[in-house]
């Protein structure tokens, strides 16, 4: 049975004390200490449910074989905490071992969580190019009800870029939207609006089905987003911003629109290009390629 965390507000980060969590967990304590929030550091183990007439010798099959697996690994997730402290003097940091799938876990805690972080991978050494984006951060972000960041290991950390966000005018890309602002002002820094549109328009345009031109659509789309970041520029008139159309595959566009970002926003789920299918193949190909941080809101 998959215990219930309630966060109270605290960034929450899931842990499997690998070395790629462990960048996540890094991750975690430096926007703990940005946003002056508590940090809780989760290891779940799942339930080993192994029949004793199947595997009558197996270490796992007895609850005293499990006593021993919870000993060692609380006395490492101590020791992450205590590592965690050490770097972010005055942090407050807490670590919980729970039962149950991770994934389960993490998704419950967003419910009251500031926000869940996630590794994108734990354990695998699947290159980066050929992998899916992980069982548990995909989970995670497919069913969690606040905002969570998605760290890989080889992920940027350039605090000063700018936080780019993906926008369409659908009501998933407004909270995203409102999350990117409120970061955008909170470090500093500039604000970038993409918005990816599918160029499939412009092949029909060569068989002679359409007679627009890809001008036409980048100016009425890039009109479109300008109308959606109006109220919240109005808000933050010294707000640096800039608006940016683009054709082509969503994830490399947005990848690639956001190389130099401290962080990139998406949303849940949209009506057109990237968040479209978001949480879908395309949006995993988003966490998979960007090569910074990646926020996902979902409303």
């Amino acid at each position: 049975m998959t215990e219930q965390l309630q966060a109270g507000g605290r960034i929450v980060v899931g842990t499997d004390l690998s070395h790629n969590a462990d960048h996540a967990v890094d991750w975690a304590a430096e926007r703990a200490v940005e946003v002056g929030a508590p940090l809780l550091v989760v290891l779940a183990l799942p339930e080993v449910i192994i029949p004793r007439r199947v595997l009558p010798h197996h270490v796992l099959a007895s609850d005293q074989g499990m006593d021993e697996v919870r000993q060692r690994a609380s006395a490492r997730l101590a020791e992450l905490g205590d590592r965690v402290r050490e770097a972010h003097e005055g942090l407050q940091v807490e670590t919980r071992l729970l039962t149950g799938r991770a994934s389960y876990v993490l998704a419950g805690a967003s419910r009251s969580a500031e926000m869940v972080v996630v590794g994108a991978r734990g354990r695998s050494d699947v290159p980066a190019s050929v992998r899916a984006l992980g069982g548990t951060a995909d989970a995670v972000t497919t069913h969690a009800h606040g905002p969570v960041a998605v760290i890989r290991p080889d992920t940027k950390r350039d605090a000063e870029g700018p936080v780019v966000v993906g926008v369409d005018d659908s009501p998933e890309a407004m909270a995203a939207v409102s999350f990117a602002v409120a970061e955008a002002v909170r470090r500093g820094t500039g604000l970038v609006a993409v918005h990816v549109w599918d160029s499939t328009l412009m092949l029909l345009g060569g068989a002679g089905l359409w007679s627009g031109d890809g001008t036409q659509v980048s100016a009425a789309l890039e009109t479109m987003v300008d109308e959606v970041m109006r109220p919240y520029l109005d808000e933050h008139p010294d707000l640096q911003y800039r608006t940016l159309v683009l054709s082509g595959r969503a994830p490399n566009v947005l990848a690639e629109a956001a190389h130099e970002a401290s962080v990139l926003v998406i949303g849940s789920r949209g009506r057109h290009g990237f968040a479209g299918q978001l949480l879908g193949s395309t949006s995993r190909d988003v966490l998979r390629e960007a090569e910074c941080p990646v926020v996902v809101v979902r409303t």
